[in-house]
C-alpha cells in the first residue's frame, strides 16, 4: 500500500486523528481486544513516524511481552476522509479473526504487520458490539477539562439498562439535581451503532433548555431530578 497521503491532511491533523483513537484504545489495556480463545489486549499505541496517516497499535497476551505483534492501521482513507475511531477499532478486531503475518520489525524490535489495507477492506462491512457502543454513548460526555464559564454538562455515570438502551447520569448549570437521559444504541435499522454524532451536537441545547417534550415516566432515584427519553435520537 501507498504511504502517500491527500495533501489537505497536514502532520497536526493526523496527530490529531491518532490522539483521538490513541484515548479510545486505551481501554483495551486492560480488557481484550478480541477473544476469547486469543486473548489480545492493548500494550502500546504509537505514532510511527516513517509512515505518515498511520498508527501503530502493539498487542500481547497481558503476560509475555515478547509475544507482542504491532500492526499499523490507516488514519484517513485514500481518497482522503478521515477514518471514525470507533469503525477503526470494530475493522481491526475483524482483521484481527484472520490477522496478517508480520513482514517486518519496528524500531523497538516487535514484528511488525502491516494491515492497513485489511483495515480499509473491513471498513466496508464493519460490525459493532453493544459494549463499542456503550463506551460511544458514555464518550459524548468526556471531560474537556475544567470549563471556565460553568456551562458543560458532566458525566456523573451511566447504565446499560438492556441490549437497546442507555442511561446517563448528567448534571449541568441549569438544571436542578442530576437527570438521566436515556439514548439508543442502534441505528435506524436496528444495528448495534457506536457514535451518534446528531445527538453529541444537540446535547448541549437539549440540556436543559429542550427537554420538556421529551421526560419520561420512570423513576430513578440515581436522577433525582427526572429521567428523559432521547431515545429516538
Amino acid at each position: 500500500m501507498t504511504d502517500e497521503l491527500p495533501p489537505e491532511w497536514d502532520d497536526e491533523q493526523l496527530a490529531y486523528l491518532h490522539r483521538t483513537l490513541m484515548w479510545h484504545l486505551l481501554r483495551f489495556t486492560s480488557s481484550p481486544l478480541s477473544g476469547p480463545t486469543d486473548v489480545l489486549l492493548v500494550r502500546g499505541v504509537l505514532l510511527p513516524p516513517e509512515r505518515r496517516g498511520t498508527t501503530r497499535i502493539v498487542l500481547w497476551d497481558g503476560r509475555r511481552p515478547e509475544r507482542s505483534v504491532a500492526y499499523d492501521v490507516p488514519l484517513v482513507r485514500p481518497r482522503g476522509d478521515n477514518i471514525p475511531w470507533s469503525h477503526l477499532v470494530a475493522a481491526l478486531r475483524q482483521v484481527l479473526v484472520r490477522p496478517p503475518a508480520p513482514d517486518d520489525t519496528d524500531p523497538a524490535g516487535i514484528p511488525l504487520a502491516d494491515a492497513r489495507r485489511p483495515v480499509l477492506d473491513a471498513l466496508d462491512q464493519v460490525t459493532f458490539e453493544l459494549g463499542d457502543a456503550l463506551h460511544a454513548s458514555a464518550a459524548m460526555l468526556q471531560p474537556r477539562g475544567e470549563p471556565e464559564d460553568g456551562s458543560d454538562l458532566r458525566l456523573d455515570g451511566f447504565l446499560l439498562l438492556d441490549d437497546t438502551t442507555a442511561r446517563l447520569y448528567v448534571t449541568a448549570p441549569d438544571t436542578a439535581g442530576r437527570i438521566g437521559l436515556d439514548v439508543s444504541l442502534l441505528d435506524p435499522d436496528g444495528r448495534v451503532r457506536a457514535g451518534n454524532t446528531a445527538l453529541m451536537a444537540a446535547l448541549p441545547s437539549l440540556v436543559p433548555d429542550e427537554l420538556d417534550g421529551n421526560r419520561s415516566s420512570a423513576e430513578d432515584p440515581c436522577a433525582p431530578a427526572g429521567v428523559y427519553d432521547l431515545t429516538h435520537w
